[in-house]
C-alpha cells in the first residue's frame, strides 16, 4: 500500500491497478489513474445532485399534475380555523385565527380585514388558494373564498408569514377536515407548495408557548433562531456612575427553549406537504 493514501481512494486504486496492469504492464498512475478518479469524483456528484434535487422536483411535477386534473368543488359552503401567529406594532408576538369560508360564487378571494391587512398579504391568500387547489385536486372556480384573520392586539397584518396556515386551512375547508387546536405554523406559501422562511420567529414561537401550543411549526432552518441578550456593565468613577446596556445576540434551539419553559415541541417543514402531516385532527 503507498503512502499518503486514504483507504477508501486504496479501494479504488487496487481496483483500477487490477484493470490497468494487465494491460500495459505497469502503473498508470501519472497518466490513466487521474482521470478515473475525475471521472469517478464527477458520478459520484452527480448522483448526489440527484437525491437531493429529486424530491423538490417530484413535488413540483405533482402539482403541476394535479392542476390540470381538478374536479370542480360540489356546491356548498364549507369552513375551517387555524392558529395565526404574528407580531405587533412594538414587536411581541400574538396569537390569533385565521378562518377560511368557501361559498358558492364566481372564483374570487374575499378579506374580511379586520385588523388592516396589507397587499402583500392579500397577495400570500391568492397563492393560499391556488396551492390548496393543486394539493385537493379540487377547482373553486364557481365558489368565493373568503379570509379573515384575527391578529389579537395588532392593529394592523402585513407579510406573507400566514400564507402557509391559510393554505392548510383551505385544504382542511375543502376536505372537511378539523385543524388541532394546540397547533400553530409560521410561513409563506410558494406556488410550488413550499414553505418559505420568516422573520421574528422566536418571539412568534414565544407567543404560542404562551397561548398554550403543544406544537409550533416552523420553515425549514428556522428552529435555531437569534435572539438579543441584555447585558449591562457599570462603572464607577469620582462622584459618577458610568452604566452602558447593550444586547449580545445569541443562537438559541426554539425547540429546547420552548420544550423547556412551555413543553411546546419545534418542528421544521420545507413544504406543504410535511405540514400535513401535523396539523389534522385524527
Amino acid at each position: 500500500m503507498r503512502k499518503n493514501i486514504s483507504p477508501y481512494f486504496y479501494f479504488w486504486d487496487l481496483i483500477l491497478q487490477k484493470l490497468f496492469i494487465a494491460q500495459h504492464g505497469g502503473y498508470m498512475e501519472n497518466k490513466i489513474l487521474p482521470i478515473l478518479y475525475a471521472l469517478l469524483f464527477l458520478f459520484v456528484g452527480m448522483t448526489l445532485g440527484i437525491l437531493l434535487i429529486y424530491p423538490q422536483a417530484l413535488n413540483e411535477q405533482t402539482m403541476k399534475k394535479q392542476s390540470t386534473t381538478k374536479i370542480p368543488l360540489s356546491a356548498g359552503e364549507y369552513s375551517a380555523s387555524i392558529n395565526i401567529v404574528a407580531v405587533s406594532n412594538e414587536g411581541i408576538g400574538v396569537v390569533g385565527k385565521g378562518e377560511v369560508e368557501i361559498k358558492p360564487g364566481k372564483g374570487r378571494v374575499l378579506l374580511n380585514t379586520n385588523p388592516f391587512i396589507e397587499p402583500d398579504t392579500q397577495y400570500s391568500m391568492e397563492i393560499a388558494k391556488e396551492v390548496a387547489e393543486s394539493v385537493t385536486g379540487k377547482s373553486l372556480a364557481k365558489q368565493d373564498v373568503i379570509y379573515t384573520i384575527e391578529a389579537g392586539k395588532a392593529q394592523l397584518v402585513g407579510g406573507p408569514s400566514a400564507g402557509a396556515a391559510l393554505c392548510i386551512a383551505t385544504i382542511a375547508a375543502i376536505e372537511h377536515k378539523k385543524v388541532r387546536s394546540d397547533v400553530a405554523i409560521t410561513g409563506t406559501i410558494q406556488p410550488n407548495g413550499s414553505i418559505g422562511q420568516i422573520g421574528a420567529v422566536a418571539e412568534k414561537a414565544r407567543a404560542a408557548g404562551e397561548a398554550g401550543m403543544k406544537l409550533f411549526i416552523v420553515p425549514k432552518g428556522q428552529r435555531n433562531a437569534v435572539v438579543y441578550e441584555k447585558k449591562e456593565t457599570e462603572k464607577r468613577g469620582p462622584g459618577f456612575v458610568f452604566r452602558r446596556i447593550y444586547y449580545e445576540p445569541k443562537i438559541i434551539d426554539l425547540n429546547e427553549a420552548m420544550f423547556e419553559q412551555y413543553g411546546m415541541q419545534v418542528i421544521e417543514v420545507s413544504n406543504i406537504y410535511e405540514a400535513e402531516r401535523f396539523v389534522f385532527e385524527d
